[in-house]
């Protein structure tokens, strides 16, 4: 047997217990294996490279090792005990004895004869084993002697224990890494790394010894054990990873912050991630769908951490340095910037320009220098640079020019110093830098609170994550680009900022050194926030603002609610109104209306009629709270806000009581939770002492130990270039769909009966949902449970309402939903082709919505929400498209930082889950082959190396890992950090076919339909198909509608809207290669008008067309006329129950004249191209629909009160 093994002199055979088993000498190891084992063992790492050793020149002659001989057995006695059975038995043939004795020598004293006489259960398996083993010693081979045979001869009887895979040898300290799954010692180690590190579904060790025992259970060798797992784990992550910095705040707690900085380095050195980092921002000429393209990135950003170079040749040109241009005049650049390439070139290609100030020589005989003219803006092309500022240090002398290193600004009437950098060395980056490039890394920085249980108990963790701003759309709200920061379960979250601003702030002043995988060289990179995301709670607080609550509920303007006067920024006198001193920051309006939580308007109203002690609203009151909803106001501004909370903090350090300080808040607005800690420790400290007395001083003093005021604001002060009130955009989830579409149908369903509930279940399950990319609509669960919907709920309703809900609701109620799923499209549209025109609509279909509402009732204008939609066009415009600001993904995201919670001992949970989150991140590095240092743990200050021999790559064992395609198993790796390309739709044309065989054409339905449409050609068969990819990827399916582009028509021509018949490949022809189809049957239909009752483009059968297969565009929803037609329920279906078929039927609506058709501009899905077929809605004077409204809800509470007595 030890034959068939690939080096039979390695191998010793064992005697007595140990028979027919095999021991490794080249190993040493001292484990008997059996045949399949030990080959097995043959294939291991670690065997192959000892018997490459042992084999080698310098080892052959005294490392061989030899078998050691053993006597021949008798094959007589071999006979006799292959017939020693019960009962009469057939003589066994053995063929005559070989000659040849020296293959196997057995010590026939070392067997233990006892042993020879086994049990009559295992007599049959004696029998065959001595039978075979007689025949092999007779004549050296035997055919039926297999591999197979020894596994069913030992491994065979199912009462014999499994004989597990070999067992790793114990070793002190770790194995050098293999080259194939380099940093990893070997494969074992590293896929049970991977896997105890998967995003949403991490291991407890329980779990982990569970899979370690069916590892080796199944025969794998060389598992390793927890501990060597874990010790791997924590020697990989000192020397590759990202560390977790431990802080104490200043509010007395202890949390843990991961390096950003060190994030930062790995980001930029993931070659799957640095090629789609953006670090100039693009004037795109009214464009725009990223967020570099939007005015944050391109004007607003502050210069000095943006992007502060370019290289151009072997120069750097920095701003705020003197710089030549061909043209021989001087300017000074202030931001750099790119342009989209000619028209010819590829979108991608991108020019360089500096918006520049214009620097004007001045030779007198006192002076010579220039005068910077900053109110001089010039736009220069990167083509024009000549001269930086070093070369022009070398050769102004040469040239008889001033020196440009003596230079002064002028600033409106006025000629002032030049302060923005040191004239004698020029820009302070140039210096830093060291020869190498300076970049901007961009974030959307997001505080979000979450559980940390599963259970419905709340465990609140607030929580920072951020992802790269510099991503584009379709990468950067995926869960493998957001990047954990802090979390913590005791540390409010304006603590936690505090750590890391402190890492900012650093990374700012001194850059973050990085190895850019793409340039292949050491960066230097700056990092800065371009915007705060997070719901409505959160971003107030961030912005140190009062809430939603508040009288001046408004974190980016100063809108007042109930009570108020229009929206100017009060003085700290408290001139802006009498208040009540007790008052809570919660105005009296909004107290039973304010919360996000509420019901429908319907129950709001009945509550407050109920309330006593409450002013009613009178008619005007109703007016002038919906005018200040409705109309401009007052922004915020940062540095407004800074001086209010000094004045604040002096005061109550002067003297001021708590009741003072708290009044304060209410009449500004203003409500910096990180100040108030500190605040209250001096209140405390000072009760009972004499405001004005050395006493008073000497203990407000132990609070504040002389520390500037400054130190006890809130850290979001110190974000460079951030204004918290106008940085942190509508985040249009909350606003939105949690908003709006939740307040309208909770109350819509709250006013019908249960006839009307059960005929709104019926249309909503009738609903046809082709093109909108959502399954078919749960009548009963979107009513049944209105009240516990989630965002994807109410994201279907926002595009199903309009045919829904007619003549279930009252006019007004649905004018109002129609408005609002109007709007919903405009918002989610992800790609705005000119954003003026856009935003142009944008605010139209805004204005729209809130008068529709406010004609139905002002009282919806209790909501704040209603007010802080109006902030989104601006938003859009500094920020880009809304869908880059949603917080969806940074929503889903809490599900990973939960999990990582629930497998905690919840002892140290911010340490705990810094650790893992930083240990996930390490692995998604190494899996996406990223680079990193040989020298382990690097120093992000320093340029620790420019040798691209001193970055390292995982082998090619762990890069193939994600890579790994089979049709059968799900690559949980790719899939679980998201290193699968999600974004690669059907390739256009792209097609399934049916089950029927190929005809040909005058058999089609294009034949019939279009006769002379396509060329018939001899014996050409075709193939007909059930779906057809467009070409934005969706898949277009007999019978739905799409649109299409005629290659006749015109240039600028709306697209064809079409019903697809047929769709028809030519067999043999390239097209049936690439699997895609070549011609596709419409029915066109033209637009006739609007409908009455939906407001939405009427469609009518027009023509057949053919079309080619990639002309079409999208697919699009059309509804049935049902409101026009008074369609019914009168239909019904059977119910399935367990996958099923039952006798139970359910209703249906029957369509009656089912050509009448409506196009869905409602469509969330496709609705850039959508939006072209949108009709004007006329616009309602807002006076009259607020006038309207009030009077009618007037009317409604005394109708309400009459019947209540």
């Amino acid at each position: 047997m030890s034959e068939e093994f690939a080096h039979p002199k390695f191998w010793t055979v064992g005697v007595g217990r140990n028979r027919y088993k095999w021991s490794c000498l080249a190993c040493k190891d001292d484990k008997w294996r059996d045949a399949r084992a030990a080959r097995r063992h043959e294939k291991t790492t670690q065997h192959q490279e000892n018997v490459g050793y042992l084999l080698s020149p310098q080892r052959c002659s005294s490392s061989s090792p030899t078998r050691p001989d053993v006597a021949p057995p008798s094959p007589n006695l071999l006979t006799d005990l292959s017939t020693s059975t019960h009962g009469p038995q057939r003589p066994l043939e053995v063929a005559p004895p070989s000659d040849n004795h020296d293959q196997f020598r057995l010590d026939w004293d070392a067997i233990n004869h006892d042993e020879l006489y086994l049990t009559s259960m295992h007599e049959e398996r004696l029998t065959t084993m001595a039978s075979s083993l007689a025949a092999w010693l007779a004549d050296g081979q035997d055919s039926n002697f297999s591999d197979e045979s020894i596994g069913l001869i030992i491994l065979g009887d199912p009462s014999e224990p499994l004989q597990p895979g070999a067992q790793r040898p114990s070793q002190r300290g770790f194995t050098p890494p293999s080259p194939t799954w380099f940093p990893w010692p070997d494969k074992q180690t590293c896929i049970l790394d991977v896997l105890r590190h998967l995003p949403r579904s991490l291991f407890s060790d329980t779990q982990l010894q569970v899979i370690l025992w069916a590892l080796s259970i199944s025969g794998v060798d060389n598992v390793p054990s927890t501990r060597l797992l874990k010790d791997i784990d924590s020697s990989l992550q000192s020397q590759y990873g990202i560390p977790s910095v431990r802080y104490e705040g200043a509010l007395g707690h202890i949390y843990y912050v991961n390096h950003l900085p060190s994030i930062i380095t790995q980001e930029m050195a993931n070659p799957r991630i640095r090629p789609h980092i953006r670090h100039y921002p693009e004037d795109a000429a009214g464009r725009l769908d990223q967020p570099w393209q939007a005015t944050r990135w391109l004007y607003e950003i502050d210069p000095t951490i943006a992007t502060p170079m370019i290289r151009k040749g072997w120069q750097d040109f920095y701003i705020f340095e003197l710089t030549k241009l061909t043209d021989g005049s001087m300017v000074v650049p202030e931001r750099w910037y790119t342009k989209p390439a000619a028209r010819n070139s590829s979108p991608f290609d991108l020019e360089y320009w500096a918006r520049a100030w214009r620097a004007q020589a001045v030779i007198t005989n006192c002076t010579r220098g220039y005068v910077i003219h900053t109110h001089d803006v010039v736009e220069v092309p990167a083509t024009d640079l000549l001269l930086s500022f070093p070369q022009l240090l070398q050769t102004y002398r040469s040239k008889v020019q001033p020196d440009p290193r003596n230079i002064i600004e002028t600033r409106g009437d006025g000629i002032l110093p030049w302060t923005l950098t040191d004239p004698t060395v020029g820009n302070e980056w140039r210096l830093r830098a060291r020869g190498h490039r300076v970049l901007t890394y961009m974030i959307w920085l997001y505080c979000d609170d979450t559980s940390g249980n599963m259970s419905k108990k709340w465990n609140k963790h607030n929580s920072f994550p951020f992802t790269a701003a510099g991503l584009p759309r379709v990468m950067v709200h995926k869960e493998s680009s957001i990047h954990f920061l802090a979390t913590s379960n005791i540390a409010p979250p304006l603590e936690m900022l505090d750590g890391i601003v402190d890492q900012l702030e650093h990374a700012q002043t001194h850059g973050i050194w990085a190895w850019d995988v793409e340039a292949r060289e050491m960066v230097l990179v700056i990092p800065a926030v371009l915007a705060m995301l997070g719901d409505n709670p959160m971003q107030s607080e961030l912005a140190c603002h009062v809430g939603l609550q508040g009288k001046f509920f408004c974190r980016n303007c100063w809108v007042q609610g109930a009570g108020g006067e229009s929206g100017q920024p009060p003085d700290l006198t408290g001139r802006a109104g009498p208040t009540n001193l007790d008052d809570d920051t919660r105005s009296n309006e909004t107290r039973s209306v304010a919360s996000d939580s509420d019901g429908s308007l319907h129950q709001d109203v009945t509550r407050q009629l109920k309330g006593k002690g409450r002013r009613s609203e009178t008619m005007q009151d109703l007016v002038d709270r919906a005018r200040r909803f409705l109309g401009a106001n007052t922004p915020r501004t940062r540095q407004d806000t800074i001086t209010k909370l000094r004045s604040m903090f002096h005061k109550v350090t002067s003297g001021k009581g708590k009741m003072r300080y708290t009044k304060m808040k209410t009449d500004t607005g203003i409500k910096d939770t990180y100040m108030d800690v500190f605040i209250e420790r001096i209140l405390k400290r000072v009760k009972g002492i004499r405001a004005g007395t050395e006493k008073y001083t000497d203990a407000v003093s132990a609070i504040t130990q002389g520390h500037p005021v400054d130190h006890f604001m809130s850290p979001v002060w110190r974000i460079k270039g951030l204004d918290p009130h106008q940085d942190t955009p509508v985040e249009v989830l909350h606003v939105i769909l949690l908003g709006f579409i939740k307040y309208f149908w909770r109350d819509a369903i709250s006013r019908m009966n249960d006839a009307q509930k059960d005929e709104l279940q019926v249309r909503l399950s009738s609903l046809n949902v082709s093109g909108l990319g959502i399954p078919p609509l749960a009548g009963q669960t979107l009513v049944q449970y209105a009240g516990s919907l989630t965002g994807r709920d109410f994201r279907a309703i926002s595009q199903a309402a309009p045919f829904v809900l007619h003549d279930l609701v009252p006019p007004e109620c649905f004018e109002a939903f129609l408005a609002l799923s109007s709007l919903v499209p405009l918002v989610w549209q992800p790609c705005i082709a000119n954003v003026d025109e856009h935003l142009t609509t944008l605010q139209a279909a805004i204005d729209h919505f809130l008068n529709c509402t406010a004609r139905w009732t002002p009282r919806w204008f209790n909501k704040p929400k209603f007010h802080i939609i109006h902030h989104l066009p601006d938003h859009i415009r500094r920020f880009g498209p809304a869908i880059l600001f949603a917080t969806e993904g940074f929503e889903s995201y809490n599900a990973v930082i939960r999990d990582h919670s629930i497998h905690s001992n919840r002892q140290a949970p911010s340490r705990d889950i810094a650790h893992g989150m930083a240990r996930g991140h390490r692995i998604r590095h190494l899996l996406s082959g990223g680079t990193f240092s040989a020298r382990g743990h690097v120093n992000t200050e320093l340029p620790y190396s420019d040798d691209e021999r001193d970055w390292l790559v995982p082998g090619p064992g762990v890069k193939s890992l994600f890579s790994i395609s089979s049709p059968s198993i799900r690559n949980v790796v790719a899939d679980f950090f998201g290193l699968d390309d999600d974004t690669v739709t059907s390739e256009p044309g792209s097609c399934v076919h049916d089950k029927t065989r190929p005809q040909t054409l005058e058999k089609t339905s294009t034949a019939m339909r279009v006769p002379h449409a396509l060329q018939h050609v001899e014996r050409r068969l075709y193939q007909s198909c059930q779906s057809v990819a467009a070409s934005n990827g969706d898949i277009c399916r007999l019978g739905d509608f799409v649109l299409g582009q005629d290659p006749c028509a015109a240039s600028g021509a709306l697209p064809l809207i079409g019903c697809v018949h047929e769709i028809l490949q030519i067999c043999h022809s390239r097209a049936q290669q690439k699997n895609q189809a070549n011609w596709v049957l419409l029915q066109t239909f033209q637009v006739t008008g609007t409908a009455d009752v939906y407001h939405l483009p009427c469609l009518r059968a027009s023509a057949w067309l053919v079309l080619p297969a990639n002309a079409l565009i999208c697919c699009i929803n059309v509804q049935h006329n049902c409101a026009g037609n008074k369609c019914t329920r009168s239909s019904t279906i059977s119910i399935y129950e367990e996958r099923e078929k039952t006798a139970k039927t359910m209703r249906r609506i029957e369509h009656r004249n089912p050509t009448d058709l409506v196009l869905n501009i409602a469509q969330m899905r496709n609705a850039i191209h959508m939006q072209q077929f949108r009709t004007q809605v006329q616009q309602m004077d807002r006076d009259w629909a607020i006038h309207t409204g009030a009077a009618a809800e007037l009317n409604a509470q005394r109708f309400k009160q009459a019947n209540m007595y």
